[in-house]
């Protein structure tokens, strides 16, 4: 039991009644003693007087009980006081009024002395403290959580958009192969909602041809064998249309020690459709849609080899149409492009699903034939030119009837390349147009055609022999600036040298050869090369003069030729602004889209175009606003006789004024005497060319001023013309 202290409030309840109760018995006592002392004690038989003397008595008495208890209400009072206030205080924590509870406490501090009270409120003012300290706390940490949650929801709420707005399919995966998340472009590739197939299993979105090597890799993911894995699959949407995706698999832990795959899926399919399509155009005619020479060129690569391994007799049909310039020339290139497109569907019709047709350029067509005998090939070409006969076509009030030649030959033919069996059904081709058209030949080398072969292997010989030695040389032929009366222009022009004689070859000789047996382009990457060689010597030398290099119709289609020329102009650090780029009329119109495509890339370089043999065409003046040229070349045949022929002179002025009103330069070339050349200055002609103006030669004038060739020295030259890729 706890020992009584004397500010207690036992000890005060115990003192004061010990006190009253003493006072009381001592006041009893001297009263007593009175009485007794002066006899004052009522007679017992006087029953009246003893009971008024102990009514006195007890009244006395109570009186004094009365006093006593009120001194000791007084005493206890302010502690009881002081404690219901206390009691009142101590609710007002729990409602977390605390400031008002101390106000209740402090007031009761003031006022009391004993030791339960002040304990009590010592201990209720430290409760208050803690629980306003604790509140304070849980305050601050239950808003430091929100903040936190708040934190949370918003990258909680920012992954989720960056998941859903991501132009990827993002998935997630269980150890149950089930799938757990699914975002919004997902559900816009697929066509399903995310309540369609959460819960669901994955493999809802792999075909059963792709699902066995996902299955595999979630398993190896699953196990930690692998922690990202790549697949290639295709992806069936809920309308049933086929995507192909790209996934990207994932295994990612959690804070519960279990791992969760993510699949992240690129839609490739536009990609591939893309990729399909640039292959395809790659390797078609845009017009005919029929393969072009590249793809044919591979394709027949591999019959021949085919046909070598094991013996077989393949067939090679060479078709060209027979009067297709004049319908260009009468109706225009877009009748000819309908006429083409005619031809084109007729082929496909009436070969075999197993033949392989292809436009080669212009009006050319071959189709490839495996295991097909000489008879075979005949029966076939007899269906085709029946087939082309029955084609009419009417443009305009003009009605066109189409016949076309062909040339046959089979392979293996000894040990002849692609290229000379091509060359071989060219020769046979122009052999049936001799015969009178709309008929085919039979290539033998027996026949007529074996000196024209023999020559052409000849050539084609002397040919590589050149390249590999280094025996062709380029020739300048200078262009006259009309206006300025200065030379700063040349045709760059490529020969041939004997290597034992030394005698010059011209392009004539040997130019169409390396078409037919697929050299040409060879020949041009030599000029093309060799001439900005020179050109970049010429500059280094303070030479400010422009270089025309032409181009074959075969290099107008070739993809190298682009990264070739950038290669070498940036080799020989040459401006390309003073590189010129010729090509024919015919070259251009033959192949015209990718005629466009081509210069519109080399003129993106900084490099310049010209359209040589202008004006053979009725459709010239159509190709002239099309193509992205810079100088017309007007052809020699209307230039040579423009001092004797009033014909020729209407149409150069005609051409003349089409060209300055569409911004282009003009080129007359064949300038021969001095009359053409005055006519074509009162013209406007920009540029002259001809023997007049120089003879083609191994250097450049050593001045930009010209000055005339004497007449009688011009009189003994003999015309040459110098045409051809690269020539």
């Amino acid at each position: 039991m706890r020992s009584f202290s004397r500010n207690s409030l036992q000890w005060v309840a115990a003192a004061k009644t010990f006190s009253s109760v003493l006072v009381a018995g001592l006041i009893a006592l001297i009263v007593s003693a009175y009485l007794f002392h002066t006899n004052a004690l009522p007679d017992h038989s006087d029953l009246v007087s003893a009971l008024l003397y102990y009514t006195m008595a007890a009244l006395v008495l109570v009186l004094l009980a009365f006093l006593f208890a009120a001194r000791h209400y007084q005493t206890l009072s302010r502690p009881l006081g002081n404690l219901e206030q206390i009691t009142q205080a101590l609710p007002l924590l729990s409602s977390k009024k605390y400031d008002e509870a101390q106000q209740i406490f402090q007031s009761t501090s003031d006022h009391t002395r004993l030791r339960e009270i002040s304990e009590l409120l010592s201990a209720s003012k430290q409760l208050s403290t803690v629980l306003e300290q604790l509140d304070q706390n849980v305050s601050q940490r239950s808003k430091m959580l929100h903040a936190a949650n708040e934190e949370l929801r918003g990258e909680r709420d920012f992954v989720k958009n960056l998941l859903d707005t991501a132009q990827l399919i993002i998935i997630t995966v269980d150890v149950d192969f089930k799938l757990t998340m699914f975002n919004d472009y997902g559900e816009k590739i697929t066509g399903f909602s995310e309540a369609e197939v959460l819960g669901s299993d994955v493999a809802r979105f792999f075909p059963a041809g792709n699902w066995t090597e996902a299955q595999t890799l979630f398993r190896e993911l699953s196990s930690g064998n692998l922690h990202i894995a790549q697949q290639e699959s295709e992806l069936i949407d809920k309308h049933g249309h086929i995507r192909d995706i790209s996934w990207l698999h994932s295994r990612i832990e959690n804070n519960v020690n279990r791992a969760v795959l993510m699949s992240v899926g690129l839609d490739m399919t536009e990609k591939k459709e893309a990729e399909k399509r640039i292959v395809w155009m790659a390797e078609h005619d845009p017009l005919t849609d029929l393969c072009n020479r590249r793809k044919f060129v591979e394709e027949f690569e591999k019959s021949l080899r085919t046909a070598l391994r094991y013996n077989h007799n393949n067939t090679l049909l060479f078709l060209d149409l027979d009067q297709f310039k004049d319908i260009n020339d009468t109706s225009g290139h877009k009748a000819g492009d309908e006429l083409l497109k005619l031809v084109a569907k007729t082929l496909k019709q009436v070969v075999r699903y197993t033949d392989l047709v292809a436009r080669l350029g212009g009006d050319e067509f071959a189709v490839l034939m495996p295991e097909t005998d000489e008879l075979g090939a005949i029966t076939l070409s007899k269906k085709i030119l029946a087939e082309l006969n029955k084609i009419q076509l009417e443009y305009g009030t003009v009605k066109h009837k189409v016949t076309g030649s062909i040339g046959v030959v089979g392979f293996p033919l000894h040990d002849a390349t692609i290229h000379e069996l091509m060359g071989f059904a060219d020769l046979a081709m122009y052999k049936a147009k001799s015969a009178g058209k709309n008929t085919y030949h039979v290539f033998s080398a027996d026949d007529q055609t074996r000196e024209q072969l023999e020559t052409r292997v000849f050539w084609k010989h002397k040919i590589e022999e050149a390249l590999e030695n280094n025996h062709f040389v380029l020739h300048y032929q200078p262009i006259l600036n009309i206006e300025h009366n200065s030379i700063e222009h040349y045709e760059v022009l490529i020969r041939m040298r004997e290597p034992g004689s030394g005698e010059i070859r011209m392009p004539g000789k040997f130019i169409e050869i390396a078409e037919e047996v697929g050299l040409i382009q060879s020949i041009d990457q030599f000029v093309i090369q060799q001439a900005i060689r020179q050109l970049s010597k010429l500059h280094q030398e303070g030479r400010n003069v422009k270089f025309a290099i032409n181009l074959s119709g075969s290099m107008v289609d070739a993809p190298v030729l682009l990264p070739f020329l950038k290669r070498v102009i940036k080799k020989y650090e040459v401006d390309p602004s003073k590189l010129i780029f010729e090509v024919t009329e015919t070259a251009a119109v033959s192949n015209l889209h990718q005629a466009k495509l081509m210069m519109t890339a080399i003129k993106a370089l900084g490099c310049q175009f010209s359209l040589d043999d202008f004006g053979v065409g009725f459709a010239s003046f159509s190709y002239m606003r099309q193509l992205p040229i810079d100088v017309i070349k007007i052809d020699g045949i209307f230039i040579k006789d423009l001092d004797k022929n009033a014909d020729d002179q209407l149409f150069v002025k005609a051409l003349i004024d089409v060209a300055k009103g569409l911004g282009r330069k003009t080129i007359a070339e064949f300038v021969e005497n001095k009359d053409i050349l005055t006519l074509l200055r009162q013209y406007g002609v920009d540029y002259a060319q001809g023997y007049h103006i120089g003879r083609p030669q191994g250097r450049i004038l050593p001045t930009t001023d010209w000055k005339p060739i004497a007449e009688e020295a011009r009189l003994t030259i003999v015309e040459e013309r110098d045409k051809g890729s690269a020539s």
